[in-house]
C-alpha cells in the first residue's frame, strides 16, 4: 500500500510514516525510548522533548498504546510487497517486527504490573539523562518524580516476592543517591516522600511466589522479541553444541599450556594485569585506544569516526547494580552520533581487572557495541537508526571478539583459551535462562549449577534473578554469535577478507539474519 512519493534513498514512501511512530512513542515513553536499556522499545526522542514528562503506564494510555500498535501492525501488513524495493521490504519487516514485540510486551509481559526495579532503572536513566543536559532539565524531572513513583505504586499489583525484594533493594540504594544531592528542601522532601510511600506499597502488598512466565509467552520472546526464531528444542540444541565445542577447546588449551591440570584451574590461574596509577579506567582506556588504532589500521574505522564519536568509561552506579552485569554498554538516540559510554562495575581502588578484559573491551566498544551502535545511528535509512534487536546486538559483539582474531589483534594461546572461556560462559548462561523459563531448572537448581561450574554461590544467585527480570535476552549472545559465525564462514570460502565483512555488516543496520544472508550473497 505505498503511495507514489520518493523517500530520501530513491524508494518509494510508504502510507505509514515511521518517524510519527517513533515521535508518538517517544512522546509517551520518553525515558524507554530515550534508552538501549529497555531492549522492547525502539529508540528515539520526540521532536518536542518535554523533560518535565515521565514514561505514562497509565491504564488508559497503555490500552490507546496498545490499540495504536496493533492497528500500525495491521496497515504494516497490508503492503503489497511485489510493490516495494528490496530495501524497503527490510524497513518494512524490521519495523512490523519492532512493533509487535512492544505490543506484546506492554499487553502479555506487562512488567509494569511486576518488576518494581522496571520503575527505578527508568527513574536512574531518566535522571542521568536530565543531570547531563543541565539543571533546568534536572528541575523539571525532579519536580514530577513523586508523580512517577506513585503511578509505579498504583500499577504494581502483580509482584513476585523475588521481584518486590530486588525492587526494595535497588530503592534502597537509589534513595541513598538521591539524599546525596544538593536538592532543593521542598523536592527533596516531596521525593523523600514519594519513595517512602513506594516502599511502603511494597513491603505491604500481597506478594506471589511464582516469579516465571508462561512457558508459551517464553517460546515466543525468544523465538521472536530475541529473534532467535528457533524452535525450543532447537535453541537448546544450538546452546548444547556450543557447550560441547567450548569445552573441547579449553580442554586442548589447558593441555598444551599446563599439561594435566583442569582448564577451569588454567583459566583462573591466569595472571591478572597489574593496575596502573589511574585506577581502572586508566586500563580500559588504554584498551579501548589499542583497538581503535587497530581498526583504523585496518581500515574498518577512520580516526575521524573515532574523535567525533568518543567512548566514555564509567563505573555501573550503585542503585543500578541489582539489574545490571559487570559491564554495559549504551549510546543514546542521535543521527549523527555523538558517542556512548563504556560501564564498568569496580572503579575504585581495590578494583579487580579480569584477565579478558581486552576481549572484554573488544565486545563493548571496537569493533562490538559502540561500533554497530555508531554504524546504526549513521544509516542513511532512518527506520534502520532507531531499531535493534537483541540476537544481532549481542550476536555482533560476541562474535566481534572473534573478529580480532582474524585481523590479528587477539593470536596467543591463552587468547584462544580466554575467548573459549567467554563462549563457553555465554553459552552456560543461555542455557539456565532457557532452563529456567522451560521449568526445567528451579531458581535454586540453576544457581547451584553455577555455582558447579565456578560461579561463586553470591554471584550465582545474583545472575539467576537477574535472567528472571528479562528472560530470554542471555540466548541472544550464544544464538547470534553462532549465526554471524556461519555467515562469516559461508562469506569467507569467496573473500578471504574479514574487515570486508564486517563492513558489509555494519552497513546495513539490525537487519534479520536472513535479510542479511541476501545481502552478503548479493554483494550488496
Amino acid at each position: 500500500m505505498p503511495d507514489q512519493d520518493v523517500d530520501n534513498n530513491g524508494d518509494r514512501k510508504p502510507v505509514l510514516d515511521a518517524g510519527d511512530i517513533f515521535d508518538t512513542l517517544a512522546a509517551q515513553f520518553p525515558v524507554c525510548m530515550a534508552s538501549d536499556e529497555f531492549h522492547f522499545f525502539p529508540q528515539a526522542k520526540a521532536k518536542r522533548f518535554d523533560w518535565s514528562r515521565w514514561d505514562d503506564f497509565s491504564t488508559e494510555t497503555l490500552a490507546n498504546a496498545i490499540r495504536q500498535l496493533t492497528r500500525w501492525d495491521r496497515e504494516l501488513g497490508q503492503h503489497p510487497s511485489p510493490l516495494l524495493s528490496s530495501a524497503q521490504a527490510i524497513d518494512a519487516d524490521m519495523l512490523r517486527r519492532a512493533i509487535q514485540t512492544l505490543r506484546d510486551q506492554l499487553a502479555l509481559v506487562r512488567v509494569y504490573e511486576t518488576q518494581p526495579t522496571f520503575y527505578l532503572t527508568i527513574v536512574g536513566i531518566g535522571l542521568a539523562e536530565a543531570f547531563e543536559a543541565g539543571s533546568q532539565a534536572l528541575k523539571a524531572r525532579l519536580k514530577h518524580l513523586p508523580a512517577f513513583l506513585d503511578q509505579a505504586g498504583r500499577n504494581l499489583n502483580r509482584v513476585p516476592r523475588l521481584f518486590r525484594d530486588l525492587g526494595i533493594d535497588m530503592l534502597a540504594k537509589q534513595q541513598k543517591w538521591l539524599d546525596s544531592l544538593s536538592l532543593p528542601e521542598a523536592c527533596r522532601i516531596s521525593i523523600k516522600n514519594a519513595f517512602d510511600r513506594l516502599g511502603t506499597h511494597l513491603r505491604q502488598a500481597r506478594v506471589r511466589e511464582d516469579t516465571l512466565l508462561p512457558i508459551e509467552l517464553y517460546e515466543r520472546i525468544a523465538t521472536y522479541h530475541m529473534g532467535c526464531f528457533l524452535g525450543p528444542e532447537d535453541i537448546a540444541r544450538e546452546l548444547e553444541l556450543e557447550i560441547a565445542e567450548t569445552r573441547s577447546i579449553l580442554t586442548q588449551a589447558s593441555a598444551s599450556i599446563a599439561p594435566g591440570r583442569p582448564w577451569q584451574t588454567v583459566v583462573d590461574g591466569l595472571p591478572l594485569p597489574q593496575m596502573p596509577p589511574g585506577g581502572a579506567r586508566e586500563i580500559y582506556r588504554n584498551a579501548i585506544s589499542d583497538l581503535a588504532r587497530h581498526c583504523s589500521a585496518q581500515g574498518l574505522i577512520t580516526a575521524d569516526l573515532v574523535r567525533e564519536c568518543p567512548v566514555k568509561v564509567e563505573g555501573i552506579p550503585d542503585y543500578m547494580r541489582p539489574v545490571r552485569s559487570n559491564a554495559a554498554f549504551s549510546m543514546p538516540p542521535a543521527h549523527p552520533p555523538r558517542g556512548g559510554t563504556f560501564f564498568i562495575l569496580e572503579t575504585g581502588t581495590g578494583a579487580r581487572i579480569p584477565a579478558d578484559y581486552r576481549l572484554l573491551t573488544a565486545h563493548e566498544t571496537f569493533p562490538g557495541h559502540h561500533l554497530l551502535d555508531t554504524s546504526r545511528w549513521r544509516q542513511e535509512r532512518p527506520i534502520r537508526r532507531h531499531i535493534e534487536f537483541p540476537i544481532f546486538y549481542e550476536g555482533w559483539a560476541s562474535f566481534s571478539e572473534e573478529l580480532m582474531f582474524e585481523t590479528g589483534f587477539f593470536s596467543t594461546p591463552v587468547d584462544r583459551m580466554l575467548m573459549a572461556k567467554r563462549r563457553f560462559w555465554r553459552a552456560i548462561r543461555g542455557q539456565v535462562d532457557f532452563d529456567i523459563h522451560m521449568r526445567r531448572r528451579t531458581l535454586d537448581q540453576a544457581a547451584a549449577f553455577l555455582t558447579s561450574q565456578g560461579i561463586g554461590p553470591l554471584r550465582a544467585g545474583a545472575m539467576v534473578q537477574r535472567y528472571c527480570l528479562k528472560p530470554g535476552y542471555q540466548l541472544a549472545y550464544t544464538i547470534g554469535r553462532r549465526r554471524f559465525r556461519r555467515l562469516y564462514d559461508a562469506f569467507y570460502l569467496k573473500e578471504t577478507n574479514p574487515v570486508a565483512f564486517a563492513r558489509r555488516v555494519l552497513a546495513q543496520g539490525e537487519i534479520g539474519f536472513n535479510y542479511l544472508e541476501q545481502v552478503l550473497r548479493q554483494g550488496d
